[in-house]
């Protein structure tokens, strides 16, 4: 019988804990399973309550600022309620349409990891805030501006790169007037946006979207679309779409951003008032303050000293001397150049205009204010603009790289136009000039630019 009883004993006990080893498996799993259940509510909520694009005008901004180049990338954003305003960081992914990344921390933000393109509104907006973290970024500072390196010591060498000098030129002379126009420092916003748009090199950043510093949201009614990866705050990401404003140029996007660091965010007008120019007495002050405000990267302001001292970006800071003005009323149409080839015979032909040699997207100004008759591509002007001007005269400007007004646009004296290129029928980087008495271009009706120009 003792050995019955001690078989039946051992019998239930092998029962027993062969039965609990499923419940004690699903209650291992069920942690877990929680987690993810949690992941995907947040992210389902995150869908919710995303926002829509706000009227451009600053008061109402939503504007999240990429810092890519950030060694731990945060963000903060804005809750606007009738109680309470309170700022969070969130750090994500921007993923282009040919498959670029461009990894960004955002500035002071509303979270709204699927905003939809909408027409700008005036309607209240409560936001939910996004889980506070800092996440490494994937973008180091050798891929956002070329010949750079971090020395053993963690200090950053610049050395002066020539696609970096023509995106300056590109981005200077706008960057300079809204500068003078809102009191900032261009300096600082160029060195920005060479670090925010990896040196004009990203998507976002490039025509016909003209975003320099990953600004969401809608502007005047015009917005693109990211696939992007954002952080629920755990180490989690999840793939979303975000809307990014687009901007008619580089001037557009600039006094957009500019407008942002004058007149702060909802709930908070003095946000970026440490980069002011009546608070900061040097550009040095002014990347101070921005370091840990808009970007958590503890070497920001050294990054864009580095960029500023590197390319005497200081010049920008000046104000524009004024244009000379011939006795014709026309000025020189750009700053940098040297006369290649005049107007009149060359090598058995007549060249119809004046060359003058210049770099690769040098700023291309209006010599004189009139309307935009022509802006298009030509086989032999390559990318050419043609301006009627008062009195019936008009000026053509050929082999641009890139031209940014459209026909029928008014224009002023010294407004920029496009950039200095090699399109067409071109050996080399240059703007060819050609000046018409009647809008007919005809040879017949042709001017000597230099004669118009300088008198001789």
């Amino acid at each position: 019988m003792k050995k019955i009883s001690k078989l039946i004993t051992a019998l239930l006990l092998s029962f027993q804990a062969f039965s609990s080893l499923p419940i004690n498996v699903l209650a291992e799993e069920q942690p877990q399973k929680e987690s993810i259940e949690q992941v995907e509510k947040h992210a389902e909520e995150n869908e919710a309550t995303k926002t829509t694009g706000t009227s451009e005008t600053s008061s109402t901004t939503e504007s999240s600022m990429s810092s890519s180049e950030s060694s731990t990338s945060s963000s903060s954003s804005t809750k606007e309620s009738s109680t309470s305003t309170s700022t969070t960081s969130s750090s994500e992914t921007i993923t282009t349409s040919n498959s670029q990344t461009i990894a960004s921390s955002e500035e002071p933000k509303a979270d709204d990891p699927a905003p939809q393109t909408t027409e700008p509104t005036n309607e209240p907006q409560v936001e939910t805030p996004a889980p506070k973290t800092e996440v490494a970024a994937a973008a180091p500072i050798e891929r956002l501006v070329p010949d750079s390196h971090v020395i053993a010591d963690g200090s950053i060498h610049f050395e002066k790169n020539e696609s970096v000098e023509s995106f300056i030129r590109k981005i200077g002379e706008p960057a300079r007037k809204i500068g003078q126009e809102k009191d900032l420092y261009a300096s600082v916003m160029i060195a920005q946006a060479i670090l925010e748009s990896a040196s004009g090199s990203s998507e976002l950043a490039q025509a016909p979207n003209y975003n320099l510093f990953g600004i969401k949201g809608t502007h005047n009614g015009k917005s693109v679309s990211f696939a992007t990866q954002e952080d629920l705050g755990n180490g989690n990401l999840y793939a979303t779409q975000a809307g990014f404003r687009v901007y008619e140029n580089y001037e557009d996007c600039f006094n957009d951003y500019a407008t942002l660091l004058k007149e702060g965010l909802t709930g908070n007008s003095h946000f970026y008032q440490g980069v002011w120019k009546e608070n900061a007495k040097t550009y040095q002050e002014a990347t101070d303050y921005l370091t840990g405000r808009y970007a958590t990267d503890t070497q920001y302001n050294q990054k864009l000293n580095g960029l500023i001292e590197t390319y005497e970006l200081t010049e920008y800071d000046k104000a524009v001397e004024g244009v000379e003005i011939s006795a014709t009323g026309f000025a020189v149409p750009v700053k940098n150049y040297a006369i290649s080839s005049p107007f009149g015979l060359r090598g058995g032909e007549f060249h119809r205009g004046l060359d003058m040699a210049a770099a690769q997207g040098e700023p291309i100004y209006a010599s004189k204010s009139g309307k935009v008759l022509k802006a298009e591509y030509h086989y032999s002007w390559g990318n050419y603009v043609v301006i009627e001007h008062n009195g019936g005269m008009t000026t053509l400007y050929a082999h641009q790289s890139e031209y940014l007004v459209k026909p029928g646009d008014q224009v002023e004296q010294g407004q920029l136009i496009g950039y200095v290129g090699s399109t067409g029928n071109s050996t080399g980087s240059h703007l060819h000039l050609e000046m018409c008495q009647d809008t007919s271009l005809s040879q017949s009706k042709l001017l000597d630019p230099h004669k118009v120009l300088f008198g001789n």
